[in-house]
């Protein structure tokens, strides 16, 4: 049997190899940043973000055997080494991220999740509304954080005139519930296996009657968010913006593909 001090010095020998895993990948991401810089033509920007291929990573690592640590131990530690990876990353390039808020909502729920999600390295503010923080993320170094409360109106259907601008993770991450809020950034979302496609409608029908609808058409849906007038459905798979089986009046003359995001 190991002593009480046997064990604490064994969790120091391996704090000390862990420190020196974790250094060694952030030398591997400041070589990535340079290699990228590099690569890139002058003067334009690409988004740090990946995430359909982080998903991967930590679904890998979520199925990888364990003995103790819990899968939200293992998510938060790899969410916050990505995020770590990205500054460095950014530094090469001048283009680290950053994180906007609505001053209009002042949730702290959300300001936990975007943190939980995209770690503690972006720089973080505040702007006025869902306007400006629609209008910020089309920017490739920003990413805006909004809840999905129905009394901040069907501010989700603005992305529908937004050529860029889409919904690329869906909040709280670990969360088995329907999304409160989800981050937006100007990147195209890429299927990962086990995705969350958001799709805006403003039919009058029933939520209950469009989700039949859906169905018909091979869609598994749930009902999100009801504002305005409109409806924001979740779609369940990775579905293209341009889907024919969409392209119906009978599910609302204004309706579209707004974004997707991949399930943990």
């Amino acid at each position: 049997m190991s002593t009480l001090a046997d064990l604490r010095t064994q969790i120091d020998a391996l704090d000390a190899e862990l420190l020196r895993l974790v250094d060694a990948r952030a030398a591997l991401g400041k070589a990535i940043g340079e290699a990228k810089a590099k690569e890139e033509p002058a003067n334009t920007q690409v988004s740090l973000l990946r995430p359909d291929r982080e998903a991967m990573l930590i679904r890998k690592l979520l199925a990888m055997p364990r003995q103790a640590a819990s899968d939200g131990v293992v998510v938060r530690i790899w969410r916050e080494l990505i995020s770590e990876n990205l500054r460095i990353q950014g530094a090469a390039s001048n283009g680290g991220l950053h994180l906007n808020l609505s001053t209009a909502e002042h949730s702290k729920e959300v300001l936990v999740w975007a943190r939980e999600r995209f770690g503690i390295a972006p720089s973080f503010g505040y702007v006025n509304d869902a306007t400006a923080a629609i209008q910020a993320a089309r920017d490739v170094r920003h990413i805006s954080v909004l809840s999905l409360d129905p009394r901040g109106g069907a501010w989700w259907a603005r992305l529908l005139a937004e050529p860029k601008v889409r919904i690329i993770a869906a909040l709280p991450e670990l969360s088995t519930a329907r999304p409160h809020a989800v981050a937006l950034a100007a990147i195209a979302p890429e299927p990962t296996g086990d995705d969350m496609t958001f799709w805006v409608s403003d039919s009058a029908e029933h939520e209950n009657k469009i989700i039949e609808a859906l169905g018909q058409r091979g869609f598994a849906a749930e009902w999100l968010c009801t504002a305005q007038g409109l409806k924001l459905f979740g779609l369940m798979g990775y579905v293209q913006e341009h889907d024919e089986r969409l392209a119906t009046k009978k599910l609302g003359s204004l309706s579209g593909i707004i974004g997707a995001a991949p399930r943990i």
